[in-house]
C-alpha cells in the first residue's frame, strides 16, 4: 500500500507556470472566435473559410508529437518558452497579414506552440502533484488558465469592434510576451534541475519512444481506448466549430462585441465546472467525466442549432463549457495514471496528432454541408455524430494502476 504523501497540491512553481499560462490563454482566446470573421474582412468566402481552418490541422500534424518529445526530452519549461516566443511571432504574423492566404502563418506558428506548450504544461502538473489528487489538480488548474477565457474574449471582442482586427493580435502578441518571461523567470530561478529523460535529444531516443508509444496504440488498453473515443468526438465537433462564429454574425446578428461576450461566457462555464469535475473524477472514475462531458458538448451543439436569441446561444456556450470543464480533467488524469512519466509529454502530443490526422478534413466538410444544405445542418450532424461517441466513452473501463511514482524526478530545464 502507498504511503501517503506530504507533498502539497501545487508548489510555488507550478502556480507561478499556472500564471503564465493563463496570459498565453488569454491571447489565444482573445483572438480565436474573432478569426473566422477577420478572415471574412480579408475577404475569404465560407469555403475558403473551410479550407483556411483544414489547411490550418496540416501543422499540427507534422509537429505536435515532435513537440511532446522534445518536452520529456529538454524539459517542461525549456519547451514553453520555445512555445511562448513561437506564439508571438503568430500573433504578430495575423497582425500583418494582408491577404487571407498569407494569415495561414498564423495557424503554422501557432501549432508550434501548441505542440510545445500544451504537451509540457500538462505532462508538468502530472510530474508535480500527487497521484491521489491529480484529478483535482488538473481540475484546479483548468480553473486557474481558464480565467483567461472569462476576460479574453470580450476584451478581444472589444478591441475589435472598437479598433479593428490587427488592434486585438497585437495586444495579443502582448500577452504572450508576458507568459515568455514568466517561463523564462520560472526555468532561471531554479536551474539546479535535470531534464526529464536524462539526456539529449536525439533521432535514437526519438524512435525508442515512437516505438514504445505504438505498442500502447495498438495494445487495446487505455491509450487505444481514448484514440477511438476522443477520435470520434474530435470528427464531429470539427465539422462546425470554426463555423460558429459566422452563423453567431451572419444568422444570429450578433456584434463582434457579443460574440466575444459569448465565448468569456464559455470560460465561466468552463472555469466553474473544472474543480467539480476534477473531484468528481477522483471520487467515481475518469469515464464518469468523460461520458457526462461528451453528453453536455452533444446537446450545446442541439441548442446552438436550434437557438434564434442570444439567450440560446448562451445555454449553448454554457453547455460546451461544462462539457470542456469535465472532458480536459478527465482526459489528462488517464493519461498520468496509465503512462510512465518519461513518455507523457509524447503521449499527450501523439494522442493529439493522432485525433488530428483523423479530423483532418471536418472543417471542409462542414463547410461543404453548411453550403449545401444550410448553415444550421453543420451543428445538427454535429449532434448526431458526437452521440456517438458517447457509446465507447460508457463502455468498461478499467482505470490503470499508476505505473511510475511521479516524484521520482523534477522538470527539466536546467541550463546545459
Amino acid at each position: 500500500m502507498r504511503e501517503a504523501t506530504a507533498q502539497p497540491l501545487f508548489t510555488r512553481r507550478l502556480l507561478l507556470v499556472l500564471a503564465g499560462m493563463a496570459f498565453a490563454e488569454a491571447a489565444r482566446t482573445m483572438t480565436m472566435v474573432q478569426v473566422p470573421l477577420f478572415l471574412r474582412e480579408l475577404g475569404a468566402d465560407i469555403r475558403q473559410i473551410g479550407l483556411f481552418f483544414t489547411i490550418s490541422l496540416i501543422f499540427p500534424l507534422l509537429l505536435r508529437i515532435i513537440g511532446g518529445w522534445v518536452s520529456d526530452s529538454i524539459g517542461r519549461l525549456r519547451a514553453m518558452l520555445i512555445g511562448a516566443l513561437s506564439g508571438l511571432a503568430a500573433y504578430a504574423a495575423y497582425a500583418i497579414a494582408p491577404i487571407w492566404q498569407l494569415a495561414l502563418a498564423g495557424p503554422a506558428f501557432i501549432a508550434l506552440t501548441s505542440a510545445l506548450i500544451f504537451p509540457s504544461y500538462k505532462a508538468f502538473i502530472a510530474d508535480e502533484t500527487p497521484p491521489d489528487q491529480r484529478g483535482r489538480a488538473f481540475g484546479i488548474a483548468e480553473t486557474v488558465i481558464t480565467t483567461a477565457w472569462i476576460l479574453g474574449p470580450p476584451l478581444g471582442g472589444w478591441i475589435a469592434q472598437n479598433f479593428g482586427y490587427r488592434p486585438m493580435f497585437t495586444a495579443a502578441v502582448g500577452a504572450y510576451l508576458i507568459a515568455s518571461l514568466v517561463f523564462w523567470g520560472v526555468m532561471r530561478a531554479d536551474p539546479g534541475t535535470v531534464q526529464v529523460g536524462g539526456e539529449r535529444p536525439n533521432l535514437d531516443s526519438l524512435r525508442a519512444s515512437l516505438r514504445q508509444m505504438l505498442v500502447l496504440m495498438v495494445s487495446g488498453g487505455l491509450v487505444t481506448w481514448l484514440l477511438i473515443t476522443d477520435g470520434v468526438r474530435d470528427v464531429a465537433f470539427k465539422l462546425s466549430f470554426d463555423l460558429m462564429p459566422i452563423y453567431l454574425a451572419e444568422i444570429g446578428g450578433l456584434s463582434r462585441q457579443s460574440i466575444g461576450l459569448l465565448d468569456g461566457i464559455f470560460g465561466l462555464a468552463l472555469a466553474a465546472a473544472s474543480f467539480p469535475a476534477g473531484w468528481l473524477i477522483d471520487r467515481t472514475s475518469e469515464r464518469t467525466g468523460v461520458t457526462l462531458g461528451l453528453l453536455a458538448v452533444v446537446l450545446s451543439r442541439l441548442v446552438f442549432a436550434l437557438a434564434v436569441s442570444f439567450t440560446g446561444f448562451a445555454g449553448s456556450w454554457i453547455l460546451l463549457g461544462i462539457g470542456g470543464g469535465l472532458l480536459d480533467p478527465a482526459y489528462s488524469a488517464l493519461v498520468a495514471r496509465g503512462v510512465p512519466l518519461r513518455l507523457r509529454g509524447i503521449t499527450y502530443g501523439l494522442l493529439a496528432t493522432s485525433l488530428g490526422l483523423i479530423s483532418l478534413p471536418s472543417p471542409w466538410i462542414g463547410s461543404q454541408i453548411w453550403a449545401l444544405f444550410g448553415p444550421k445542418w453543420p451543428f445538427l450532424v454535429t449532434a448526431a455524430a458526437g452521440a456517438l461517441a458517447i457509446i465507447p466513452a460508457w463502455g468498461k473501463l478499467v482505470a490503470p494502476r499508476e505505473v511510475e511514482s511521479t516524484s521520482a524526478a523534477k522538470d527539466g530545464d536546467a541550463e546545459t
